[in-house]
């Protein structure tokens, strides 16, 4: 992760890359709201503070839609993380804290629910992948989600929850009535920063999503994660990708 955010900040800087095309703005776009006029959206990541920074802007944009309800579903405690070495708190504590913590960003963003599923950090992959898709499955079935967000096969970062995420995510979806899953992505702009990591880069972006004016509310939900922002490491810690004016997105299936 460190690895990942310093890459990311020397390309910010320098600029790698160029970018081209034309994408979409609005993952609610073409969405058809459900039989009681509102649209579910539903994030699923395996980490307090995954849903902050690469769908926060997104999600209070979105909510300026009276119709749009959002669930934010956590899969891990992030009980993990170098936080309870730093602080000489036990990973259970270190959990329930970053629960926490994602309750307040949660409230920042304008979510309408949070979802918090009980597995160890860095433990979906050990997990019974059977367990963890149907229980991904009957969150999408019981918010009646037409829109679910998620990371791509890729992971963004490489990390293993973040992939193992990912594949339960797009087989829960196939067997659900959603509409819509977008994969989270970044601008073409930072593709040469896996180059020089040796990194699969995550799948192109098909929409932009311009958070501009919600970056001040961003970074307030941002720092809410506080055990990731003072306890981490700076670079650990992704404040730094709040300098993007936008959030990207890959429409990774859909359902017809």
């Amino acid at each position: 992760m460190k690895k990942f955010l310093l890459a990311i900040t020397v390309s910010l800087i320098v600029g790698v890359g160029a970018f081209a095309g034309q994408l979409g703005s609005d993952l609610l776009e073409a969405i058809k709201p459900g039989p009681d006029g509102k649209i579910d959206v539903i994030t699923i990541l395996p980490h307090e503070d995954d849903e902050t920074i690469f769908v926060g802007g997104t999600i209070m944009k979105m909510k300026q839609d009276p119709r749009v309800r959002v669930h934010i579903m956590c899969l891990t405690l992030g009980d993990m993380s170098d936080t309870n070495k730093v602080l000489k708190i036990t990973p259970e504590l270190q959990g329930r804290i970053r629960s926490r913590e994602l309750r307040s960003a949660a409230a920042v963003l304008g979510a309408d629910e949070v979802i918090q599923l009980d597995y160890h950090d860095q433990g979906l992959a050990s997990a019974d992948q059977s367990i963890l898709r149907q229980k991904i499955l009957d969150e999408i079935d019981r918010t009646d989600a037409e829109l679910v967000v998620g990371y791509g096969p890729d992971g963004i970062t490489g990390h293993i929850d973040h992939k193992t995420g990912s594949r339960a995510v797009t087989e829960a979806f196939k067997q659900s009535k959603a509409q819509k899953l977008y994969y989270i992505s970044l601008p073409r702009s930072v593709k040469g920063t896996f180059a020089l990591m040796g990194a699969k880069p995550p799948m192109e972006p098909t929409v932009k999503v311009d958070i501009r004016p919600f970056k001040k509310l961003k970074m307030l939900a941002i720092d809410e994660h506080a055990t990731q922002k003072w306890f981490a490491g700076f670079f650990q810690h992704a404040s730094m990708l709040n300098w993007f004016d936008n959030e990207y997105f890959t429409l990774g299936a859909e359902n017809k």
